[in-house]
């Protein structure tokens, strides 16, 4: 039988429905692996070990009736979490004490979640890579010189390193579905709307209206795991109830499936994993579809997706930060991302109104489109895990100068959120898992992009895909 840390969350419910194994002897096995093992990661940089045994004592006292009952998690450091400081890695935030749980962590605690730490992010939850001069830098299980992921690093990290069976993440330029690919675990952006974002920072504490694009979602190492989690995440806002469509198909078998590999920049090796991976789903019954050309949904998005992106983002901007935008615009007058990027930090609500409209016809384009598949298989990010670049600064306006090495070239740094992008501008569902054996001795993640809504078809998808190709390794030295 597996170690405990290394069980799915499915998995580990089981057990403790069972008594098998108790919440408190569970949590304290956690607690001592991370207290090992973490000093090579740096993925969980807060915890209340006493308040966490008061509640798994309790837990392993009361007759079971929440779905997590007794599970003992993490969660990302940007959601509020009542004991726990909120500060998304931002020096001014330091003393945010949050009197209220974020509605998504309320959830989670209700369904009997065992909350005992929080894991760690980027400056203002605004990198793909996961440092903060508050609490340093989060370094990949699979290798510790390059990053794990951002801005749910932490939450990854933790994951890969079994620290934690669950995990709460966010997404607005790939912060689940990096940090997943990156680490070797499971990942899902959910259709925007469909989980409260409230008590989430970015934006600032106690901001009560949603921000465009940004969304919570889970993060485990299963799709069974996910499955659950959204379950108990989605819906719950006044006045709705979630209804989602049930899902297209009943696994692989028939499962109309498009992949495209083209159209923005993507390391030659990383690409041709997700061409075999696809062939193996073919394998298994997709009827899958190689796009040479570039879906018709997309054309011209990846421009109004960085606009609205860093629309909301210099939303919350301090001037100083906007005024280092402008330089470094003035800095490199022919790139056109950094032009891009400068601009749209300063963006008018009119030129917002515009945004929002494009990104309304793109959801219409995207339904008419899936109309013929069920999902679509594209890269996460440009290429695997890479070597940290943190010497430079913090926040975004440090990165619109920085390369990354993809194949033979160096890409612009901020290209790499144009294939989270994909999914992200027009609201989509997207759920990334590890492909098997990944590239060159790194995890390299696929994401299966599905319909607005189209959580179920991607949950079936997954657990088909689970069945057939295997599931969680874990990184060498936390076996």
């Amino acid at each position: 039988m597996r170690d405990p840390h290394h069980w799915t969350a499915t998995e580990t419910l089981a057990h403790l429905r069972a008594r098998r194994i108790g919440a408190l002897e569970l949590l304290d096995h956690m607690l001592a692996r991370q207290a090992r093992l973490d000093v090579a990661v740096n993925a969980v940089i807060a915890q209340d070990p006493e308040g966490a045994r008061a509640a798994a004592r309790a837990a392993d006292g009361a007759k079971p009736e929440g779905a997590l009952h007794g599970l003992p998690m993490t969660v990302k450091e940007t959601w509020d979490l009542v004991g726990y400081p909120t500060t998304a890695g931002i020096p001014d935030f330091a003393g945010n004490r949050p009197s209220r749980d974020a509605d998504a962590v309320a959830r989670l605690k209700g369904a009997g979640a065992v909350i005992w730490g929080k894991t760690n992010v980027p400056l203002a939850a605004a990198d793909h890579q996961s440092v903060n001069p508050l609490h340093g830098l989060t370094r990949n299980p699979w290798d510790p010189a390059r990053s794990a992921g951002g801005s749910s690093g932490g939450a990854a990290a933790a994951l890969a390193a079994g620290f934690t069976a669950l995990e709460l993440g966010s997404d607005i330029g790939g912060s689940i579905r990096i940090p997943a690919h990156y680490c070797g675990v499971w990942g899902l952006k959910p259709s925007y709307g469909l989980i409260s974002c409230r008590g989430h920072v970015p934006p600032g504490p106690g901001a009560l209206s949603a921000a465009p694009l940004s969304v919570g979602g889970p993060l485990a190492r299963s799709t069974a795991d996910l499955r659950l989690a959204f379950g108990l995440l989605a819906g719950g806002l006044p006045g709705w109830k979630l209804d989602l469509p049930p899902a297209r198909v009943q696994g692989l078998k028939g499962a109309r499936v498009a992949v495209w590999t083209g159209g923005y920049p993507v390391d030659p090796a990383y690409a041709a994993a997700i061409e075999t991976y696809a062939r193996a789903l073919a394998a298994e019954g997709a009827v899958v579809t190689h796009l040479d050309t570039m879906p018709a949904p997309l054309v011209g998005a990846d421009d109004l997706y960085l606009r609205l992106l860093f629309a909301v983002i210099g939303a919350e901007s301090p001037p100083q930060e906007l005024a280092g935008y402008a330089a470094m615009a003035a800095a490199r007058p022919d790139d056109r991302i950094v032009q891009t990027v400068a601009a749209s930090v300063q963006s008018s609500m009119g030129q917002v109104a515009h945004l929002l409209e494009a990104q309304a016809q793109a959801m219409a384009a995207w339904a008419h489109w899936f109309q013929g598949f069920d999902a679509l298989l594209a890269p996460v990010s440009m290429g695997q895990a890479f070597p940290h670049q943190v010497s430079d600064g913090f926040g975004p306006v440090p990165q619109m100068a920085r390369v990354l090495r993809i194949g033979d070239r160096d890409e612009p740094y901020m290209k790499n959120l144009l294939w989270p992008g994909v999914a992200t501008f027009a609201n989509l569902p997207s759920l990334v898992r590890p492909m098997p054996g990944g590239v060159g001795g790194l995890p390299a993640g696929v994401q299966m992009i599905g319909p607005y809504a189209g959580e179920e078809t991607l949950f079936a998808l997954g657990e088909a895909i689970d069945a057939a190709l295997g599931g969680f390794v874990a990184p060498a030295g936390f076996d």
